[in-house]
């Protein structure tokens, strides 16, 4: 397993691509919103207002991009052995029934984000999330069960890096 730190920096990078993508994407809606061209012709031309709540919205997922891109450069990234017990920074990999390998990392932030590491399909996942709750605290060979949908998945942990 290579070091971490290359991990580390293909999720800022991704983090950092999404945080430039939103700040254009904000700074595009509030023009919008404050142009002299949304201003209100009548009680039924909302079009300035709808731009608006786009501008908070956008400010608001810039604002998330940027605590998670500040996280992911504070975090210390630990080398995991097979007697620690999973935690923040732990690349898992997971075993599902039919014998195939799921890799998760467990970030402090930006769940959801889906990478490509050392030849490997990564989804960074939270401690917040239903799967990162059971993997918080678990150790190799420990099982894991899930409901997605009323249907039952069991998964086995062969690796904790």
């Amino acid at each position: 397993m290579a070091n971490k730190e290359s991990l580390r920096k293909l999720i800022l990078d991704a983090l950092t691509k999404d945080f430039q993508t939103a700040n254009n994407a904000a700074n595009t809606a509030k023009e919008t919103a404050t142009s002299k061209e949304t201003v209100a012709e009548n009680k039924y031309d909302t079009f300035g207002l709808e731009a608006s709540y786009l501008a908070h919205g956008q400010s608001i997922r810039v604002n998330e991009l940027a605590e998670a891109i500040e996280r992911f450069t504070s975090v210390p990234f630990k080398k995991f052995n097979e007697h620690d017990n999973v935690d923040i920074t732990a690349l898992v990999t997971l075993e599902t029934e039919n014998n195939s390998n799921k890799h998760f990392f467990i970030g402090p932030e930006a769940g959801g984000l889906k990478l490509h590491w050392e030849g490997k399909d990564i989804m960074v996942i939270t401690p917040n999330t239903p799967l990162g709750r059971q993997l918080i605290g678990k150790q190799l060979d420990d099982t894991i069960e899930l409901y997605i949908k009323n249907n039952r998945i069991i998964y086995e942990i062969i690796a904790i890096n």
